[in-house]
C-alpha cells in the first residue's frame, strides 16, 4: 500500500486474559494502562456506553445459528402431547361421572420468547413461525400459539441479562402486545398494517397459558427472568443438545435468605426502624463528625479488629451500640462492573445514618476474602454491599460470614424503597412472602431504581455529592 496504508498498521496487538463474564467486564482502563489506542470487546451487547470509556471501544457482536425449525418443531410437539394427555384424562374423568363428552377447549399458548444476546436473530425468527404456524380460530387443532419478544430497555427485544430481564410479564396486556407486535412488524415490512379482530370465542371455549421459552445453552440467564417473573412456567431450549426442558426456581427460598441478609444487616448495624436517622453528635461514644474521620483512620480501627473466626462466641455477640458501626463497600474493578456514581449514593445514604463505610476495590469477591476483613465486634466491618453484580448476593449471598447485600437491597434495609417485592423486611411471618412478586432485576434497565445503572443520576458514572 501507499503511505496512508502504512499509517493505519497495527503496530501491536495486546490479548487482555482477564475474566469475562459479560459486556459489565468491558476493561478499557486496563488496556489504556497497556498503552492500547483501542479496545475490542467480543461477543456481548453494548451495556457500557462508548461515551463513558477512556479510550475509543468497537463491540463485535455475535450472531450463532441455531436450527430455528427444531426449536419451533419442539415446543408445538411438547404442548401438542400435553394436550392430548389433558383430554384423555379428562374423557376418563366423564365417563366415570357417567356425563357426555363435550367438546374440549380451545388451548391458546401465549408464548414469551427470550434468550441471551447471541440467539436474538433466532428469538426473534421462532417467534414469528409460532405465529405464522398457528391455525385460525377455525381449525381443529386443540392447541394455538401465541407469541411476543417483550424488552428490557435499553437491551434488544428479547435479550436478558444475569441481572436485567423483563418484569411484569404475568400481568401483561397480552393481547395488546401482541397487536403492537404485529403493527410494528408490517410497518417493517412495509405491509397493511393489520387490525386484530376482536375474539368471539366465548371463555369456556379457550384455555389460555402463559409461559416463557428461553433459547440459551445455561441457566444463569433465564434464572434472572424467573426470578423477575416467578409466576410463569419457565421451558428452555438448548440449541446444541436441541433438547427442550422445563426449568425451575425456588423464588420462596431465595427470598427467605435474603430477607434474613437485610434483617442481619438491620441488627449489626443498629437500625431499628429502617426510616432511622441517627443524630450522630448526640450518640455516647460515637464520633461527633463523620466528616473528621478521613479513611486512613477508618481503615486502621478495621485492620485492627481479630478477624471474625478468631473471635470467641461472647466478643461475637457482645452489644455495641455505643460504637462506631462500620458498612464496607465494594466496588467491583472488573472491567465495568462497579459504577462510582452509585458508590457516591450509597455512601451519602450510610452517612446519613451515622454509619461509617470503607471502600474497597475488588476484582472477584470471595468468601475467604472478605472474612479476613469482616468482624462484627466494635470497630469492625460487620456487613457489605457490593457493587459489582447483584447475581453475587443473591446466588452467594448466605455463603459469607457477615451480610452481603446488593445496592437494592441496601436500599430496602435502609427504607429508602418500598420493599412490594421483598416484602416488609421487618416481618417474621412466613405468610408475607409471596411467590407471585418477584424480585427486581433491573440493574441494566431504564426503568430501575436509583440502585441501578441506567437511572439519570448514574449514566455517566461519576462520582456525585449528595450533600454532608
Amino acid at each position: 500500500g501507499g503511505k496512508d496504508d502504512r499509517h493505519m498498521e497495527i503496530k501491536s496487538l495486546s490479548i487482555l486474559g482477564d475474566v469475562t463474564y459479560g459486556a459489565c467486564c468491558i476493561d478499557d482502563l486496563s488496556a489504556r494502562a497497556l498503552g492500547c489506542d483501542l479496545l475490542v470487546h467480543y461477543g456481548h451487547s453494548c451495556l457500557v456506553p462508548l461515551t463513558c470509556t477512556v479510550i475509543p471501544c468497537l463491540y463485535i457482536f455475535v450472531e450463532i445459528r441455531v436450527d430455528v425449525q427444531h426449536l419451533v418443531d419442539c415446543v408445538k410437539l411438547t404442548f401438542s402431547q400435553e394436550e392430548n394427555e389433558r383430554q384423555k384424562g379428562s374423557i376418563v374423568e366423564e365417563k366415570d361421572d357417567g356425563d357426555s363428552n363435550p367438546a374440549a377447549p380451545t388451548r391458546i399458548i401465549e408464548a414469551l420468547m427470550m434468550g441471551t444476546v447471541q440467539f436474538r436473530s433466532a428469538v426473534v425468527e421462532s417467534s414469528q413461525r409460532l405465529n405464522v404456524s398457528a391455525p385460525d380460530s377455525t381449525s381443529s387443532d386443540p392447541v394455538r400459539f401465541q407469541t411476543i419478544v417483550p424488552q428490557a430497555k435499553p437491551l434488544s427485544p428479547g435479550e436478558v441479562l444475569g441481572c436485567t430481564a423483563p418484569s411484569g410479564l404475568a400481568q401483561l396486556d397480552f393481547q395488546e402486545a401482541l397487536s403492537k407486535s404485529r403493527r410494528r412488524q408490517a410497518r417493517k415490512n412495509k405491509d397493511v398494517v393489520p387490525t386484530t379482530p376482536p375474539d368471539t370465542s366465548r371463555d369456556d371455549e379457550i384455555a389460555r397459558e402463559r409461559v416463557m421459552i428461553f433459547l440459551a445453552d445455561g441457566r444463569f440467564h433465564l434464572e434472572a427472568a424467573m426470578i423477575s417473573n416467578p409466576s410463569l412456567r419457565a421451558l428452555r431450549y438448548d440449541p446444541y443438545s436441541k433438547t427442550l426442558t422445563e426449568e425451575r426456581y425456588e423464588i420462596i427460598q431465595m427470598k427467605k435468605l435474603r430477607r434474613d441478609a437485610i434483617l442481619s444487616a438491620r441488627h449489626v448495624l443498629g437500625i431499628s426502624s429502617p426510616t432511622q436517622r441517627l443524630d450522630i453528635g448526640s450518640v455516647s461514644g460515637r464520633v461527633n463528625d463523620l466528616g473528621t474521620q478521613n479513611s486512613d483512620g477508618i481503615a486502621d480501627s478495621v485492620l485492627q479488629q481479630q478477624p471474625l473466626h478468631l473471635l470467641s462466641s461472647k466478643q461475637q455477640s457482645s452489644p455495641y451500640s455505643s460504637q462506631p458501626r462500620t458498612m464496607g463497600i465494594i466496588l467491583g474493578t472488573l472491567g465495568r462492573q462497579g459504577n462510582p456514581a452509585i458508590l457516591s449514593r450509597i455512601r451519602s445514604l450510610l452517612r446519613s445514618r451515622g454509619i461509617r463505610s470503607i471502600i474497597v476495590l475488588l476484582s472477584e469477591v470471595f468468601p475467604k476474602k472478605l472474612e479476613m476483613m469482616s468482624n462484627s465486634a466494635p470497630g469492625g466491618v460487620c456487613a457489605w454491599v457490593q457493587i459489582a453484580c447483584p447475581r453475587l448476593s443473591i446466588d452467594w449471598g448466605h455463603y459469607f460470614c457477615v451480610p452481603v447485600l446488593s445496592p437494592f437491597e441496601l436500599f430496602v434495609a435502609l427504607g429508602e424503597v418500598a420493599d412490594s417485592s421483598l416484602w416488609a423486611a421487618g416481618e417474621e411471618k412466613e405468610g408475607c412472602i409471596d411467590e407471585q412478586d418477584g424480585y427486581p432485576m433491573d440493574f441494566y434497565s431504564n426503568s430501575g431504581g436509583p440502585w441501578t445503572n441506567y437511572h439519570d443520576s448514574n449514566k455517566e458514572r461519576k462520582v456525585m455529592s449528595y450533600g454532608p
